[in-house]
């Protein structure tokens, strides 16, 4: 086929339809390589954000538990007798708290001719008066007498005074009230100690001999006046204690 003659109709349409080619493609090209560069600045900024985020945290360690493993409500059912009554100590007072339920069986006693056995007392242990609540060996390890102004004679107490009778005092005849916790312990009245104020108090504990205070706590609840019941706190002890029929008595 002979070449066409340039300036031609048919030469002008056959520039024409090369242009028009050459350009599509040209932005065929342009349209494939921006495409591609989109795809590299995303790709860019994936890998950016991915280097940035933060680490994930790892989980919490649970907390650990500082409370006994169940609460014991049994003692409502032991409650008997006609004459009954709940006292909330809840400061220490050199042992006052302790004597109030004895005052009572003995008013009891004078007064209406009942014997001992037949009167029943609660006593709430509670906020400022919680080292009452445990053993000699905490109050001499962790000088609660000295950190809480408590003396036994003239020295800071290193025992529980309120626990047992003092060293070298008489032993009462019989079966005679002594004014102790453990006197009330033997003789089946109810002891109760709150459980937010011993958190409290293993918090005091830790923060001052520098020590973990999930293990003082359970230092401190494995060392409890013997025959003494850990409530979830001392104002639902003391109600629950009316609940059960005591009279209430507000000790200190």
């Amino acid at each position: 086929m002979p070449p066409l003659a340039p300036g031609s109709a048919e030469s002008t349409q056959s520039d024409t339809t090369s242009r028009r080619d050459f350009l599509g493609h040209l932005a065929t090209t342009a349209a494939v390589l921006a495409a591609a560069g989109c795809a590299t600045q995303a790709n860019a900024a994936s890998a950016i954000a991915a280097t940035a985020a933060p680490a994930p945290k790892p989980a919490a360690a649970p907390r650990p538990r500082l409370t006994p493993a169940a609460w014991d409500d049994s003692w409502t059912s032991r409650i008997t007798g006609a004459h009954k009554a709940v006292f909330d100590c809840a400061k220490i007072q050199d042992g006052e708290g302790v004597g109030h339920p004895f005052g009572y069986m003995q008013g009891v006693h004078d007064a209406l001719g009942v014997s001992f056995d037949q009167v029943h007392t609660v006593l709430v242990i509670r906020h400022e008066a919680i080292p009452l609540a445990l053993n000699d060996a905490m109050w001499a390890k962790y000088e609660l007498g000295k950190n809480n102004k408590v003396k036994d004679g003239k020295h800071w107490a290193e025992r529980n005074p309120s626990l047992n009778p003092s060293p070298g005092r008489s032993a009462r005849p019989g079966d005679e009230p002594d004014y102790t916790l453990s006197w009330l312990a033997r003789h089946n009245h109810t002891l109760l100690g709150c459980n937010r104020a011993l958190v409290g108090c293993s918090y005091e504990i830790a923060d001052r001999t520098k020590a973990d205070q999930a293990a003082i706590y359970q230092e401190l609840a494995a060392n409890l006046v013997p025959g003494l019941i850990l409530q979830p706190n001392g104002i639902y002890a003391t109600i629950r204690a009316q609940e059960a029929g005591c009279e209430f008595f507000k000790s200190t």
